[in-house]
C-alpha cells in the first residue's frame, strides 16, 4: 500500500476515534448520572408514573447497549491505528493476504479480507 494511501487512512481513522470517543463520553456521563454542567452525580431519575419508569430504564439499558458497541468499534479503530504504526495494515490476519481497498475503503478498521472473514461467522476460521 502507498504511503498516500496509508496516511489518508490513517487521518480517516483518527477522525472516527475522536468521533467515537466524544458519543462514548456523552453516553458515560448519562450512565454515570451526571449533570453536563457541574459534572456532578445527579442521581437515576425516578418517574411519578409507572409508564415513564419503564420508558426511562428502557432508554438507560439502550444507552448502555450503544456504549459497549461503540466501545468495540473504537477498539477496532485503535487496533487499525496500530497495525498502520506496525506496518501490517492492509494485511489480513487470517491468511496474510493484503485485503482489497474497496474493503478497506468501506471498513477501515477491518482486519479480515472477504474470505477470512465469512470463514470466521461460519465458525471455520
Amino acid at each position: 500500500m502507498r504511503k498516500t494511501e496509508l496516511q489518508r487512512f490513517r487521518k480517516l481513522l483518527m477522525e472516527e476515534k475522536e468521533r467515537v470517543s466524544k458519543s462514548l463520553a456523552q453516553h458515560e456521563k448519562t450512565i454515570m448520572h451526571r449533570d453536563d454542567q457541574s459534572g456532578l452525580e445527579t442521581g437515576k431519575a425516578h418517574s411519578n408514573h409507572m409508564a415513564d419508569q419503564g420508558s426511562d430504564e428502557f432508554q438507560y439499558e439502550t444507552t448502555i447497549k450503544f456504549a459497549k458497541t461503540e466501545g468495540r468499534y473504537l477498539y477496532n479503530i485503535e487496533e487499525a491505528l496500530r497495525r498502520i504504526e506496525d506496518g501490517t495494515y492492509g494485511k489480513c490476519l487470517g491468511c496474510g493476504k493484503q485485503i482489497g481497498l474497496p474493503r478497506l475503503k468501506r471498513l477501515p478498521y477491518t482486519r479480515l479480507c472477504i474470505e477470512c472473514k465469512e470463514k470466521e461467522e461460519a465458525g471455520t476460521l
